[in-house]
C-alpha cells in the first residue's frame, strides 16, 4: 500500500513539474483516483514543500528547477486588488430564513469594494452543483455555500463534490462531517445550541419545571434539540421533548401537527406548563390551538419560539430566540476575503451568538416591549466580537 502511494505521488511530481502548474482536478482524473485522494496526495507534498498548493491549483516552487526553466503563470482567478474580486453565492432560497442572510452578505461586499454573484436552488442539491461549478469556470474567486444536504450532513459523493470546486469556499449555516480535514474550508454560522439553551434557563427562571420541546424537522433541528437536552440536563428537570431524534423528511409537517396535539394532552396529563417551539411560525399557530381549546397565553401556559420573523405578529407577542442572520451574511463574506488574502492561514469555524427576545408569552414582561436578555450579540456587532471557534 505504501508503495502504491509513493508511486502515485512520484507521478505528481512528474506531472506537476513537466506542467509548471495544474488543477487538482486534472490530476485525479489522470490518476484514475478520487478527487479527495488527490488533494490528500498534493496536501502531502506541499507540506514537504515539493509542490505549492494553492486550492485547487498546484504548482512547481519557484525556488526548485523544472523543465520549462521558468516560473508559472498566476492564476487568472487570483486578484491583485479587491475591485478585481468576484465572489459567488449559492443559496437555496431568497425568502424567509436566507433573505437576511444575502442581504448581509452583499452589505458586506459592497463596503469591501467586491461583486458579490447570487444564484438559487430552490432546494435543489444537484442545481446548486452546477450553479458552483459554472461560477468557478466563469472566474469567481471565492464560494459561500449553503448546500441543500439532508439534515444529517453530505453523503461521501456530495462532500466530494464540494472539496473539488478548486476555490476558496464558506459553509454558511452548513457543516461538513466531524473529522474531514482534507479541505482548508472555513464556516460560519448561528450558535443554535447556546439559542435554544438560553430559552430553556429563562423559562426555568420563571419557574417552570416542566418545558415541552416541539420542533419542525429543519437543518437547525438537531442543534436546537441538543441545546434543550443540555439545558434540561444541567437545570436537573423533565426532558419532555415531543419531536422524534430521528426524521427522515424536511418539514415533517404532519409529524409536527401531532406532536401539538400530544403537548395538549401533556398539559392535562404532566402538568407541563411551557414549551420551547420551533420554528415561530408553529408558535403562532400553537397559540391559535391553545386558545381554541380555552388556554391563556402567558396566564395558563409560556411560549418561547426559536425565529423572529412572526413573533411579533400575534395578540400576545412571543418571546423568540432572533439569529443575527444579516450579521450572518456580513460575517461569511468577511470570512471569505480573509481566506483570499491569507490562503494559508489556520482554518476558522465562527459562531454567531443568537438574542432572546423577551416578550408577553411567557409572563417575563408587559407585552409590546422587547428586551434582548442578559445582553446577547445582537445584528450591530462587529465580527470580531461573535463567539469564535479557531480549528
Amino acid at each position: 500500500m505504501l508503495e502504491k502511494v509513493e508511486g502515485r505521488r512520484e507521478r505528481i511530481l512528474r506531472i506537476v513539474r513537466d506542467r509548471g502548474i495544474v488543477r487538482v482536478a486534472e490530476l485525479a482524473a489522470e490518476l484514475g483516483v478520487s478527487t479527495v485522494t488527490a488533494r490528500r496526495d498534493v496536501a502531502a507534498l506541499n507540506q514537504l514543500g515539493q509542490v505549492r498548493w494553492l486550492y485547487g491549483s498546484v504548482s512547481w516552487p519557484p525556488d526548485l528547477p523544472n523543465t520549462q526553466g521558468t516560473r508559472p503563470a498566476r492564476r487568472s482567478r487570483q486578484v491583485g486588488s479587491r475591485r478585481e474580486c468576484v465572489l459567488g453565492m449559492v443559496v437555496p432560497t431568497l425568502e424567509h430564513y436566507f433573505r437576511p442572510i444575502v442581504l448581509g452578505a452583499q452589505t458586506a461586499a459592497t463596503a469591501a469594494g467586491v461583486r458579490l454573484i447570487v444564484a438559487v436552488s430552490e432546494y435543489f442539491y444537484s442545481r446548486e452543483v452546477v450553479q458552483a461549478q459554472e461560477m468557478v469556470e466563469a472566474g469567481v474567486n471565492g464560494l459561500l455555500l449553503s448546500p441543500s444536504w439532508s439534515i444529517s450532513g453530505p453523503i461521501d459523493t456530495e462532500m466530494e463534490q464540494i472539496l473539488a470546486l478548486d476555490v476558496p469556499a464558506v459553509l454558511v449555516e452548513r457543516r461538513l462531517p466531524a473529522g474531514v480535514h482534507e479541505a482548508r474550508m472555513d464556516r460560519v454560522g448561528i450558535a443554535h445550541t447556546e439559542g435554544a439553551a438560553s430559552a430553556v434557563r429563562h423559562l426555568a427562571r420563571l419557574g417552570h419545571q416542566r418545558i415541552a420541546f416541539l420542533s419542525r424537522n429543519t437543518h437547525t433541528f438537531p442543534y436546537i434539540r441538543s441545546g434543550y437536552l443540555a439545558a434540561t440536563s444541567a437545570l436537573g428537570i423533565a426532558d419532555d421533548s415531543l419531536s422524534p431524534r430521528e426524521r427522515h423528511l424536511l418539514g415533517d409537517f404532519e409529524t409536527f401537527d401531532h406532536e401539538a396535539d400530544r403537548l395538549l394532552e401533556l398539559r392535562k396529563s404532566k402538568g407541563v406548563q411551557a414549551a420551547l417551539v420551533h420554528t415561530d411560525m408553529d408558535a403562532v399557530s400553537l397559540l391559535q390551538q391553545l386558545f381554541v381549546h380555552g388556554v391563556r397565553v402567558p396566564d395558563d401556559f409560556a411560549i418561547v419560539c426559536y425565529g423572529d420573523d412572526y413573533a411579533r405578529t400575534t395578540d400576545v407577542p412571543l418571546t423568540a430566540v432572533a439569529s443575527p442572520r444579516r450579521a450572518l451574511g456580513e460575517a461569511a463574506v468577511q470570512l471569505l476575503l480573509r481566506r483570499l488574502e491569507h490562503p494559508h492561514a489556520r482554518r476558522w469555524g465562527l459562531e454567531l451568538m443568537p438574542d432572546l427576545q423577551v416578550r408577553g408569552s411567557c409572563g417575563g414582561r408587559t407585552p409590546g416591549k422587547d428586551t434582548d436578555y442578559h445582553g446577547f450579540i445582537g445584528d450591530d456587532c462587529p465580527l470580531a466580537t461573535q463567539h469564535l471557534t479557531n480549528t
